[in-house]
């Protein structure tokens, strides 16, 4: 106990547990200096101090801090959140949840929801993993959104409207400045530990004001400036050329065409199932290099998970589909195994697409992917490099992926990322969904998991800073520096990048350890709860069957059967069990 306060601890150790081995725990717990910490306990009519190397007495008194509850560090300027997406809402309900309201919130959208959603995607966008995996309340102790459990797999308007419900129900939006630009920040003050920041903003229909905070954390999303390319002969083509990306295009222009599809990533993907709904007559898929695209119930595997899936299992799980379209998934260029295929690594410069229809549009010669470049284009015709020419083609829709902005490493004064922070400096944090896919295991393929941790780690650190000194000094995180002549800002990292920042903090930073500890149970339990195996798999076939229909009343009548059912989704899920109890042991019920 402590000597004037009725506070008690009690822990469970060894009877030859040592008197260092508790006070070391307690420094560590209590972010209290070493050596700082006295142990007192009674030896027959008198009382001693603990040496390091005794046994600890049974009961001892604590001497050296006031509260077993950790001293959380006092902020008297506000903490900034600038963007109104998935994380950006995460963390402002995080500090809600936390007890603390001394935050303020700007976005430059007169909504919430991310420039994702609201300008990227269209209204005949969806999301491609499942919402027991994306909801903005994801957290052991909140609910769900009901209406997922028959629709996994919503679309973007009804998801702008799960952001604002939530928002309200939350509390969030009062802390919310929307229609506001954040213009620039200065670094106020030279000692590192007490510097705060001013911020020039200006709110739509006022005068530009500076606002000073605390910490400001950054979240600018990655889907925000697309690759571009340019073809000879455009100016000659007699049809639309477009990005496939939000409400530029009006997809009913479709219905009886042809239509060529540049890349083959996830927004490709998406954009064939567009074609399908629209009724288009063919898709053409024009890439320089196949990525693998994922059927949903893979994606289902991998976010029910214990923890991860390995490639391999990866893999296999998605034979059903890729023997529909007689291609051997294990042939991409994305796969390296060895012999055996006992070690399996998955790297492409693109994250999967994930969507059952491109499997059935490919299937039954609605959609042809196609490995080849576009040479020039002259009015219907597309003549790529092979000397192939694809006639009779009405829209051109590029898909190209995306670049990030150098101007958030202006605004943030990013010489070079420090894990999730710019320059070493833990009160600027800067987070986008790291690009690409590297991995030779994978815990999800959605983003509430990420969003989660990205914002739980920051209010950690904010409110124990002690902590951030020896992540700051070890050097252990992975930096990244701006990449200029490949178009990539230094917030914009790979997944490794992401990865490693993740594993890195929770070895060296116990209560984020602690943490992981309920956030990778809480994946498997959200998903079961919302999307169990025998309703995902009735969801995923009625949409199917939906699409099936329309692709016959197209014409094309050789469109086969929903390829998975309870029998080879158990085989996978039984492989998964396995491969978590290899690496675990013994699992919970």
């Amino acid at each position: 106990h402590i000597p004037g306060s009725k506070e008690v601890l009690v822990l469970p150790v060894y009877t030859n547990t040592k008197v260092i081995e508790v006070k070391t725990l307690l420094e560590e717990r209590l972010s209290v200096s070493p050596g700082y910490i006295r142990l007192v306990h009674k030896q027959g009519p008198n009382y001693r101090v603990h040496q390091d190397n005794e046994e600890i007495a049974r009961k001892v008194t604590i001497h050296g801090i006031k509260s077993f509850k950790r001293v959380e560090a006092e902020y008297s300027l506000p903490h900034i959140i600038i963007g109104a997406g998935h994380i950006g809402l995460k963390l402002a309900m995080t500090w809600i949840m936390e007890g603390y309201s001394n935050f303020v919130l700007f976005d430059r959208k007169d909504q919430v929801g991310g420039t994702s959603w609201i300008d990227q995607a269209n209204s005949t966008s969806r999301l491609q993993t499942e919402v027991g995996v994306y909801h903005l309340q994801y957290h052991e102790h909140n609910d769900w959104p009901l209406w997922a459990v028959e629709n996994p797999w919503p679309s973007r308007d009804k998801l702008l409207e799960h952001f604002q419900e939530v928002s309200e129900k939350f509390g969030i939006l009062p802390y919310c400045r929307m229609n506001t630009n954040v213009k620039s920040l200065n670094v106020v003050g030279r000692d590192y530990w007490s510097q705060s920041y001013e911020l020039t903003i200006k709110t739509k229909g006022r005068d530009e004001e500076v606002v000073k905070g605390a910490s400001v954390a950054f979240f600018p999303g990655n889907l925000t400036n697309p690759k571009r390319v340019t073809y000879p002969g455009e100016d000659t083509f007699d049809g639309d050329i477009v990005y496939g990306i939000s409400s530029q295009f009006d997809y009913s222009k479709v219905r009886g065409h042809n239509v060529m599809i540049v890349g083959s990533g996830a927004f490709a993907v998406e954009n064939v199932r567009t074609c399908v709904e629209f009724e288009a007559q063919k898709v053409y898929m024009v890439c320089r290099r196949k990525t693998i695209s994922m059927p949903r119930l893979t994606s289902w595997l991998i976010n029910q998970s214990y923890d991860a899936v390995s490639a391999k299992l990866t893999l296999e799980s998605m034979q059903p589909m890729y023997d529909l379209i007689g291609v051997d998934q294990w042939s991409y260029y994305a796969v390296s195994a060895n012999e055996s295929r006992t070690s399996v690594t998955i790297k492409q410069k693109s994250r999967f697409g994930i969507g059952d229809v491109y499997f059935l549009g490919m299937a039954c010669g609605f959609c042809e992917h196609i490995v080849d470049d576009t040479k020039r284009v002259s009015g219907n015709t597309i003549h790529l490099f092979s000397g192939r020419r694809l006639e009779n083609v009405s829209h051109i829709l590029k898909l190209l992926g995306f670049n990030g902005e150098f101007e958030n490493d202006r605004l943030l004064k990013i010489k070079d990322l420090y894990g999730w922070w710019a320059n070493k400096d833990f009160r600027r944090y800067i987070v986008a969904e790291p690009i690409y896919v590297d991995a030779n295991n994978f815990g999800s393929t959605s983003f509430s998991p990420g969003a989660i941790m990205w914002a739980e780690q920051q209010v950690y650190l904010l409110k124990y800073p002690g902590e951030w000194a020896a992540v700051m000094d070890s050097g252990l995180l992975p930096t990244h520096e701006a990449e200029e002549e490949f178009s990539r800002p230094a917030y914009v990292v790979e997944a490794r990048h992401g990865a490693l920042t993740g594993i890195t903090l929770s070895s060296m930073v116990r209560g984020l350890a602690e943490r992981g500890a309920v956030w990778g149970p809480l994946k498997r339990q959200r998903q079961r709860e919302i999307h169990p195996p025998e309703k995902i798999l009735e969801c995923a076939k009625r949409e199917w069957d939906e699409w099936k229909k329309t692709l016959n009343d197209l014409g094309y009548e050789n469109t086969p059967e929903y390829p998975y059912n309870m029998e080879n989704l158990g085989v996978y899920c039984a492989a998964e069990v396995a491969e978590a109890v290899k690496r675990f042991g013994p699992l919970p019920p």
